[in-house]
């Protein structure tokens, strides 16, 4: 697979993140993106954050209100991710959707009061999408501009003007942090590149952990380590170094498996048919 020399290079933080799971991946869920695809494991952070973002989004949040808009919200996100061609929802078991329901219930009881301290008293603005240039040297030593894009949960601005950034997740796992210790750093990048400085905190909100505000310093050493790894992956779209990676771990769970040149081999009419494993 290769990238035309002149395309625009844009880069996400799950396109970062996948491609250092497999280089291949990236550019497959990109053009080949199942719109059966199970979307169970992302399904209670997207009704969450859907309801922060409404609940922010009013003239003036009322406790409370979240909760009361669980169900509706619930059966609409796996509506709009179904039409939307983003997935599908696929319960585990009879009793999993109830529990996830009541797990999406409990999480933004929690939030709210969280939002009020950390959020309400200050400026901020839920699901802020970005598109912002940064430049690299490419492989033959020439300035390329490369675009970051994403979404940040919440960007709160305080009244001497400092920003914070927070990132909402659904889980109980108390060292999650541990895992998106890169995307808080990706999100501090794309903020200095928006406003010219880093943020004064970036974190994690994370209402059904045993800390449920969880600071996470990045600085500039955490940034030019996310910009070290940004070089490297634009680096390889650009020369098409997008090969899927030689072992096949986590291979048969993977979201675009069925596009992978890696399982296909000529079936007897010379057509491409899916191997095995």
């Amino acid at each position: 697979m290769t990238a035309p020399a002149a395309a625009e290079i844009r880069v996400s933080w799950s396109r970062l993140r996948m491609h250092d799971e497999c280089p291949a991946k990236g550019e497959l869920m990109r053009r080949h993106k199942s719109p059966t695809a199970d979307i169970r494991d992302f399904f209670p952070g997207n009704v969450t954050d859907l309801l922060m973002r409404r609940w922010l989004e009013q003239e003036v949040p009322e406790l409370g209100w979240m909760a009361a808009q669980v169900d509706e919200v619930f059966e609409e996100s796996a509506a709009i991710a179904k039409r939307t061609g983003d997935g599908i929802v696929r319960w585990r078991g009879p009793n999993d959707k109830a529990e996830t329901r009541e797990f999406c219930r409990e999480l933004v009881i929690r939030l709210e009061p969280i939002l009020a301290k950390y959020a309400l008293p200050f400026d901020w603005q839920p699901a802020k999408r970005f598109q912002v240039p940064i430049t690299m040297t490419d492989d033959d030593g020439q300035q390329r501009e490369i675009v970051l894009i994403g979404e940040t949960d919440l960007l709160v601005r305080d009244c001497a003007g400092r920003i914070a950034v927070w990132d909402l997740k659904a889980t109980r796992n108390n060292d999650y942090y541990k895992k998106v210790l890169g995307q808080l750093a990706f999100y501090a990048l794309a903020v200095k590149a928006m406003t010219g400085e880093l943020p004064v905190i970036t974190g994690l909100i994370q209402p059904m952990c045993t800390q449920r505000v969880l600071p996470v310093s990045v600085g500039r050493d955490e940034v030019a380590q996310i910009v070290g790894r940004i070089e490297k992956v634009a680096r390889d779209i650009m020369a098409g170094r997008l090969a899927p990676k030689a072992d096949n771990a986590g291979c048969a769970y993977c979201q675009v498996r069925h596009a992978c040149p890696k399982f296909k081999v000529a079936g007897k009419s010379g057509r491409p048919a899916v191997a095995a494993a």
